[in-house]
């Protein structure tokens, strides 16, 4: 399965052998590999092995930091995921979208029906998965698994996050109005990050572009665009630019036309605060 960080493995190696002035078939040649076996190295197919990566890099003379730097990167993309410790038979989509958050610089959610997964708080996503007919056994897993996503805001390296959530996922009490009050005034907790952008499409506008369902584009340092089209039991990954570009105007539409950030943060609060009058009074 092509990962981001074999993607980014194999972008290093490509601009390597052009920086050489060689073409695809002379280096394949020149390791005495197919063209076919080098190319799916430099788009990602395939990681190369630790011989495999020397006989690259002495051929292309790459010594120092540069060949250390290679090297890393190669040991990086052999190494298991923390989401797969303690959770085999992971669909392949959702291991594939996890490494791709975790590698991205940017992320746009536009979000319909449910808040963002990366601004969920576990009473909420535990709630929507027991909604959707998850076996008891494995709830707790999956609730843990998509907190662990989390970390790409919260980490060291804290990726640059633009939430754009319809007005309705404000107003509807998933697990409750408590569970409910709470996981909104954590979205507004986590507004106040800079590189976390939260915009509130709504109602008032009306028919929009966003409404064709759920969209997730990340952006990466040297790879393409992905966008990520979510669906109830499967998803689609888009990568070429013909397919990913209308999803990017389409965001940038949206995030025009949505409430900015501050009117947005002061309609989170007012229906947080109404959340927690309803559980007071239903208490």
């Amino acid at each position: 399965m092509t990962t981001a960080r074999s993607r980014g493995l194999g972008a290093e190696i490509r601009k390597l052998r052009k920086e050489a002035g060689l073409r695809l078939e002379e280096l394949a040649e020149q390791c005495d590999w197919s063209r076919a076996t080098l190319g799916r190295i430099e788009v990602g197919a395939k990681v190369p092995s630790e011989t495999e990566i020397a006989i690259i890099l002495g051929t292309l003379g790459i010594k120092g930091q540069a060949r250390t730097r290679i090297l890393e990167l190669a040991e990086d993309a052999h190494k298991p995921h923390w989401w797969e410790v303690g959770n085999p038979g992971l669909p392949q989509q959702l291991v594939a979208l996890l490494e791709f958050e975790r590698s991205a610089t940017e992320i746009t959610n536009v979000s319909l029906g449910l808040v963002p997964g990366l601004l969920q708080i576990a009473d909420y996503t535990r709630a929507i998965m027991v909604a959707g007919g998850l076996k008891d056994s494995e709830v707790e897993s999956r609730v843990a698994l998509r907190l662990g996503r989390q970390s790409v805001l919260t980490g060291k390296r804290s990726v640059e996050f633009h939430a754009l959530i319809d007005e309705s996922v404000l107003h509807r009490p998933v697990g409750g109005s408590d569970v409910m009050g709470e996981q909104l005034r954590h979205i507004a907790r986590m507004a106040l990050r800079p590189h976390i952008t939260v915009q509130v499409i709504p109602y008032d506008l009306g028919a929009h572009v966003g409404l064709n369902g759920n969209q997730l584009l990340m952006k990466f340092q040297r790879q393409r665009t992905i966008v990520y089209l979510e669906h109830r039991r499967a998803g689609t990954f888009l990568d070429d630019p013909a397919d990913t570009s209308p999803f990017v105007e389409t965001m940038a539409s949206l995030a025009k036309a949505a409430l900015n950030p501050r009117k947005s943060a002061d309609l989170i609060t007012a229906c947080a605060k109404k959340m927690e009058e309803r559980h007071v009074s239903d208490h």
